[in-house]
């Protein structure tokens, strides 16, 4: 996609991109914040799904779960630097790793055979599709903008 209006290099910010970046942001920092309040109840269902898909023991629940609010940390840094710098390439690039993210979720979800997760995590894939075809849309429609004046 080298030509396209958010990868090509061309794409200018919009001000609708803020609110969509400070979202990210505010999602990925508070996700990874949200680990010692929520702490047993991630462990209890972590275990539950590294049971369930990979047979891997209790020893593994906290360096995963410790993985996965890192992952989340890094994607809410990535949409603060976005918003910096007013990049629509790290803006797209922090709503695809949360599309990455729920991939993975939603495939644990069905593998572990839990609907209620799979649910919500379905939801979250969806919506950030929306966010990544705003991205598109929104880039698109800027670039007809600046070209016709």
């Amino acid at each position: 996609m080298s030509g396209g209006p958010v990868w090509g290099g061309g794409a200018r910010w919009s001000r609708l991109f803020l609110p969509i970046g400070v979202f990210l942001a505010l999602f990925g920092v508070l996700n990874a914040a949200e680990l010692p309040l929520g702490w047993k109840d991630r462990q209890q269902q972590f275990g539950r799904y590294l049971d369930a898909t990979l047979g891997l023991g209790a020893d593994w629940v906290l360096p995963l779960i410790w993985l996965v609010k890192l992952v989340e940390l890094a994607l809410g840094l990535v949409a603060v630097a976005a918003v910096l710098r007013r990049s629509t390439r790290w803006l797209a690039a922090a709503v695809i790793g949360w599309l990455g993210v729920f991939t993975a979720f939603t495939a644990m979800d069905v593998w572990a055979a839990d609907r209620v997760e799979l649910q919500e995590h379905t939801v979250y894939f969806v919506m950030f599709a929306v966010l990544l075809g705003l991205l598109f849309v929104v880039s698109a429609v800027e670039q007809v903008l600046a070209s016709r004046t």
